[in-house]
């Protein structure tokens, strides 16, 4: 019998009614009208005698295991970087120029040491992004549709954006467009002009942002558990207002230019089709009247000791299942724990379907469909957090859960067999992420932020397979904290609460609107339930 293709003709049978239905699937014969494939109600066929089968020939199946085999992992090795440049304009802006010739593209990281960091709690606020913003908004004796068209016609982009470390300005283009790249980097960075007209629309795009907060569950979790880890001292754990927002002035956005937006307080970063030597004097054209000045330092910011486990637990009672947020004070990005670190949590909740965490709340258990954990690489002492959502009836069981599991690598560590995996993955991963020239001045920036240096970027992968299983277990017992434990919950409060009274679990209970900030909802006088 001659079976046609499966994309031309399939056929289904289903009972419908106790009548049986053949529905023959094909491509309509031409001139044949829509619908015309409908399934046809046929009479039951006269009985006849049964066909038999033929047999399968299963013997090139037999005993085969090399299909199903996962291959060995690929050996680690050092990035192939190109020979970097590097140099310091008199002003104190140091360069990094990483030559990659494949493609005609070329890519400008700036990166400045001023972000959330530098503020000042409920009095700047917010003034960190607001002035990134701004930037293209206005700079030299370009208004932002100028800036706008600009960069529009090489076909590049042009962006700024800060976070709490620091502010990035970005331009990438095509080679032939270098010159236009520098000329927009330093109309922005130099000459930025904040006009007043534009302020409203940044203003209106960070309120809307921040306007969905209460409806974005994950993003809810992680700042009520933030600001319960991170404490109201921290920046990391203060909570950014509409009333912030709004109090923001074009005289604090020209303060913090003036203050953080400074050649010593930079570091640019250039890969893709570039001339180290060629450039250096276009660099210098373009940044060398750029000012120093006396960078304000950052207090030193410490994460609360606390001990035993705090529940925060987020009212929202139209939602069908809870989202979790929760975990303990981590490390540093340079911390020499942090190689350990990571592969210990790529085992536990760091890989996708075959981590700990997968496994046992997911897999066997089905209490969620996605589990991860993290560490983080951060400048100053960040947050190890997990982070899951299940239905509201299993809260407990999937914390629970968990816990166990945290209490099992704290204990033992990674075994030799997920060990050999984690670093066979960061081998084979490591240079799928560095493949554009953006990716590798970002690397490179965020590296020499974090007082890595180049070599970071270009040894990861050996860095980690040089980790043994004595320092995972000894980061693993370390810096995880089963018992000493922050933990946000947004859900149905009426269904998870039992549940935590059960295991004997204290929590405070909030409504979604209230404020998020500790310090915000007991000026409020809103009482926890």
């Amino acid at each position: 019998m001659t079976m046609r293709p499966p994309s031309l003709f399939f056929t289904r049978l289903t009972l419908l009614g106790g009548v049986l239905v053949s529905s023959a699937c094909a491509h309509p014969p031409a001139g044949s009208a829509k619908g015309a494939n409908a399934p046809v109600v046929t009479a039951p066929p006269a009985a006849t005698a049964p066909t038999a089968s033929p047999s399968l020939d299963l013997t090139y199946w037999k005993g085969r295991t090399d299909l199903i085999t996962a291959p060995p992992p690929p050996p680690p090795a050092a990035l192939p970087l190109p020979d970097i440049a590097r140099w310091r304009l008199p002003n104190g802006l140091d360069v990094l120029v990483v030559p990659r010739q494949g493609l005609p593209i070329v890519n400008f990281t700036l990166a400045l040491k001023a972000g959330a960091y530098d503020e000042v709690k409920d009095r700047t606020q917010g003034v960190a992004a607001f002035t990134a913003a701004m930037l293209r908004h206005g700079a030299g004796r370009r208004s932002a549709e100028q800036i706008a068209s600009t960069i529009d016609a090489t076909g590049g982009a042009l962006d700024a954006a800060s976070g709490a470390e620091s502010t990035v300005v970005t331009c990438s283009a095509l080679a032939t467009s270098t010159d236009t790249c520098l000329s927009l980097l330093g109309d922005l960075l130099l000459r930025p002009t904040f006009p007043a007209a534009e302020m409203p629309e940044i203003r209106d795009q960070m309120l809307a942002s921040l306007g969905g907060r209460d409806d974005d569950p994950h993003q809810l979790a992680a700042e009520h558990f933030d600001n319960l880890l991170f404490g109201e001292a921290h920046p990391d754990g203060w909570v950014l207002m509409p009333a912030h927002v709004k109090a923001i002035t074009r005289d604090q956005l020209l303060a913090f230019w003036k203050t953080f937006y400074r050649a010593n307080n930079a570091l640019l970063t250039i890969a893709g089709a570039v001339d180290p030597v060629a450039i250096k004097a276009r660099i210098a054209r373009t940044f060398g009247s750029w000012v120093t000045g006396a960078i304000p330092a950052r207090p030193p910011f410490e994460i609360p000791a606390t001990r035993g486990v705090r529940v925060m637990l987020v009212d929202k009672p139209e939602l069908s299942q809870a989202t979790l947020m929760f975990g303990n004070p981590g490390l540093r990005h340079g911390d020499p724990d942090w190689y350990a670190a990571t592969l210990v949590n790529y085992v536990l909740g760091g890989s996708d379907f075959s981590s700990r965490l997968m496994i046992e709340v997911r897999s066997k258990r089905g209490l969620t469909y996605g589990i991860g954990s993290s560490f983080g690489a951060t400048l100053y002492q960040g947050a190890f957090r997990v982070s899951a959502s299940t239905r509201n009836e299993t809260t407990w069981d999937a914390l629970s859960v968990t816990i166990d599991e945290l209490r099992k690598m704290k204990a033992t560590g990674p075994t030799a067999e997920e060990l050999a995996k984690g670093k066979g993955y960061f081998a084979g991963s490591t240079p799928f992420t560095l493949e554009s020239p953006a990716e590798i001045a970002r690397a490179l920036a965020n590296a020499e932020l974090h007082g890595l240096g180049v070599d970071y970027v270009k040894e990861l992968a050996l860095r980690l397979a040089a980790v043994d299983l004595k320092a995972t277990a000894a980061a693993a017992h370390k810096w995880l904290h089963p018992d000493d434990l922050a933990i946000a919950i947004v859900g149905r409060a009426a269904v998870i609460a039992p549940q935590l009274r059960k295991a004997g679990l204290a929590f405070e209970r909030v409504d979604a609107h209230a404020p998020i900030s500790a310090a915000a909802r007991k000026a409020a006088g809103a009482p926890p339930r």
